[in-house]
């Protein structure tokens, strides 16, 4: 609504003109401009002292008009005072004192004679006739029930825009608004540092003062902690969230780009993977594998041996080490339970904003479901700060986006162009501009349930501060689509049922999944979040989270993901993941012993297990299929040499009963899910997705094919970021939405 029209419906509703008045002197106002107060007066619909008596009486009254009233400026004046704003922001009794139409005496006398209560938010925009009182009662209960702010609630209802409501509340507060022109060179005045803390950026220089744009009115000691590196005073003006995002991406894009890339780095480079082998690493892989050759020459028979002991050590280590992980995983109390009485009763006003990171690559066929299965959350959704990164050269999921009528609380973030382009690096960036206490990741194509922030911050509260990160578990919504996804769904049902969950009992490093981690935003910073690098990010984060003394638990709330159902797909994925794994390993075993001495006995062993293991025995298992079955072809001597006396037995039980029991723990955790489902009256998946545990070696041989691609990857390019297409499967194979979960 523009001033006019506020002004003229204002002096309708209170009688002073009528409907056929107001109607014709707006349109004069259209034909031939000037102020609708002055129009009413030459009209003759109004005389000079109601005009007064309304400008007086009135809470709202502008400034200017009140001025010009007073015949302390002229219109002219006031005219030129607003284009001067309009272009550089701040407030108007300033700049009129700064253009020269007024001294600051006249000016503090006058707002001192005319000094008003100041009055809550809703309540002037309903005497504006912005909102109505039905819907400032809406507002206000929606804010009894669940907190926040009534600006925020009312944008969450868009019964006003952010343009509007930040006008109000520069009104309401006696500030100005942001301009359209500012100075970039200003904002080197004030650290880069002191304008993240503050969300505050130095925009334009003016005599008297510096322009400081802000989301939020700052507080007298953070203003105070900015001019300490100024010689003026400054100035605060209002901006909205999409003009603050704006200025941060034209002043300090180029440094907030940098510290996505290399603040790891900078600050702890001996936790970043920017370098795949360190100096020593190298060395002792050169060394080594010349006295292996040396001894491999001088006695081929005994180096093959010694090899072959070593690998059933390892063998029978990983064997003994998951079964007891699955063991403790499997205990009732491993995970964090919270009863649907216990979420009902959490005091929503009590919630903290929640920033939700969303890294979209290519994304433009599910990116709507996604933007969907956030808005169904069971959260206060003005309270949510939804990022949704874009690489700068995705123009069709950035048009996508852009197109779409998005909450306010959905901020796209164009994540500028730079190497590497991962996806640790697109939430690095949006890590910076985040606002929630709590932070969560979640994948393009995932579904989380819709309790799980609220399950979550319950699980914050019941547990030590130590804890910083909570794990949710994820699973696939497309189990069924073919035997790719049955086995893809046992793998995620035994490693986030019982896996993960036994590696957090016993207290070892845990490699945390890709999606659905829940961290407390300061600790996350503090231990330098992910490593643009590190092209398994996640686990790379949970191990760097344990090495600062920290812990994570795991909460019994699923997030529903896509499964690949394309072979070359999956071998991207998980090339990719291997990958990381490796760079995992590499990164923290610069210095072994350090590391040792951090995690002590079990958790250096199952930190060897889970991140060594992991790539590892895919590399190492086609060595020996291969020579079981030329055994079998040939007989051959030299083969018989490698297993003699209790070898041989020892090699043959590991092959049976390991085997077995890699393919057991398959079976269980599907059934561990099957039967939670059904206890929960939920049931995506059938039990006959159980049987395909013994068809497992199928599924082992692709992850061997995946291990060798990530590990020639590894050498010719560490970085490289293989992006997995999703989207892929159809309605019919949709298991959730037809077991009535929310979707």
């Amino acid at each position: 609504m523009k001033a006019g029209n506020r002004i003229g419906e204002n002096l309708l509703k209170q009688g002073y003109i009528t409907e056929e008045q107001l109607n014709a002197v707006l349109k004069i106002q259209q034909e031939k401009g000037g102020m609708l107060g002055n129009i009413l007066v030459e009209s003759g619909f109004l005389s000079p002292q109601e005009l007064t008596e309304y400008i007086t009486a009135s809470q709202f009254s502008r400034l200017g008009e009140r001025l010009i009233q007073a015949k302390i400026i002229t219109p002219a004046q006031l005219k030129n005072a607003i284009a001067y704003q309009e272009q550089n922001g701040g407030r108007l009794g300033n700049i009129l004192v700064l253009l020269g139409y007024l001294d600051s005496e006249q000016l503090d006398d006058f707002l001192h004679s005319n000094a008003k209560q100041k009055l809550p938010l809703g309540q002037m925009l309903v005497q504006n006739g912005e909102i109505t009182e039905e819907q400032l009662k809406e507002a206000i209960s929606m804010q009894n029930k669940s907190g926040g702010k009534i600006g925020d609630i009312l944008l969450f209802l868009r019964y006003v825009t952010p343009e509007t409501l930040y006008r109000y509340l520069a009104t309401q507060n006696n500030l100005g608004r942001v301009g359209n022109q500012y100075n970039k060179q200003m904002a080197k005045k004030i650290p880069y540092e002191i304008a993240l803390q503050f969300n505050a950026i130095l925009i334009n220089n003016r005599p008297d003062s510096y322009i400081v744009a802000v989301g939020d009115i700052l507080p007298e000691e953070s203003v105070q902690t900015i001019e300490s590196y100024l010689d003026k005073p400054v100035e605060q003006v209002l901006a909205t969230m999409v003009e603050i995002e704006n200025l941060w991406e034209t002043v300090y894009g180029n440094r907030l780009s940098e510290d996505s890339v290399f603040k790891l780095y900078e600050e702890q480079p001996e936790n970043s993977a920017i370098v795949t082998f360190s100096k020593s690493q190298r060395i002792g892989l050169i060394v080594a594998s010349i006295a292996f050759l040396i001894v491999l020459i001088a006695n081929y028979q005994v180096a093959l041996f010694i090899g072959n002991i070593l690998i059933q050590g390892l063998y029978a280590m990983m064997t003994i080490l998951k079964l007891y992980i699955v063991y403790k995983g499997s205990y009732k109390d491993a995970q964090l339970h919270f009863s649907v009485e216990e979420v009902a009763a959490i005091d929503e006003s009590q919630l903290p904003v929640y920033t939700i990171l969303v890294p979209v690559y290519k994304e433009k066929e599910v990116i709507r479901q996604l933007i969907h299965n956030i808005q169904v959350l069971d959260y206060p959704q003005y309270k949510l700060d939804v990022c949704i990164l874009l690489e700068e050269d995705d123009k069709e999921t950035i048009e996508t986006v852009m197109n779409m009528n998005l909450p306010h609380y959905f901020t796209p973030v164009i994540v500028p162009p730079s190497q590497p382009k991962t996806k640790p690096k697109a939430c690095n960036y949006g890590l910076l501009r985040a606002k929630g206490r709590y932070v969560v990741i979640y994948d393009a194509e995932d579904r989380p349930e819709p309790d799980q922030l609220k399950k979550v911050y319950l699980a914050f509260k019941r547990l030590p501060d130590s804890y910083v990160c909570i794990q949710s578990k994820l699973n696939y919504f497309n189990s069924n689509q073919n035997l790719l996804t049955r086995f893809f769904t046992q793998e995620y049902s035994m490693w986030f049922e019982l896996l993960l969950v036994g590696i957090m009992k016993t207290k070892t490093p845990i490699p945390l999944g890709g999606t659905s981690n829940h961290f407390k935003i300061d600790f996350l910073r503090e231990v330098g979040a992910w490593d643009p690098f590190n092209v398994t990010e996640d686990a790379d984060l949970g191990i760097r989270l344990f090495k600062k003394g920290y812990h994570t638990a795991i909460v019994d709330s699923r997030t529903w993901e896509e499964a690949n159902s394309k072979v070359s797909n999956w071998l991207r994925q998980r090339s990719r993941w291997i990958k990381g794994y490796m760079q995992t390993w590499l990164v923290h075993m610069r210095h072994p012993v350090e590391l040792f001495r951090i995690c002590g006995l079990k958790g250096f062993i199952g930190y060897q297990a889970m991140v060594l293991g992991t790539p590892l025995l895919p590399l190492l298992n086609p060595i020996f299929w291969s020579l079981l079955v030329l055994w079998y072809l040939t007989e051959a001597g030299w083969i018989s040499d490698l297993f003699p006396g209790i070898l041989y037995y020892i090699a043959c039980f590991q092959l049976i009963f390991g085997n077995f029991m890699f393919m057991y723990t398959n079976a269980v955790g599907m059934y561990h899910v099957i039967r939670d489902c059904s206890l929960k009256n939920e049931q995506p998946f059938s039990y006959g997705l159980v049987k395909y545990a013994l068809l497992t070696p199928l599924y082992w041989i692709l992850m061997s094919v995946a291990a060798y691609k990530a590990l020639i990857q590894l050498v010719i390019k560490p970085f490289y970021w293989e992006k997995t297409t999703h989207g892929l499967t159809t309605v019919k194979y949709d298991t959730v939405n037809r077991s009535k979960l929310p979707t």
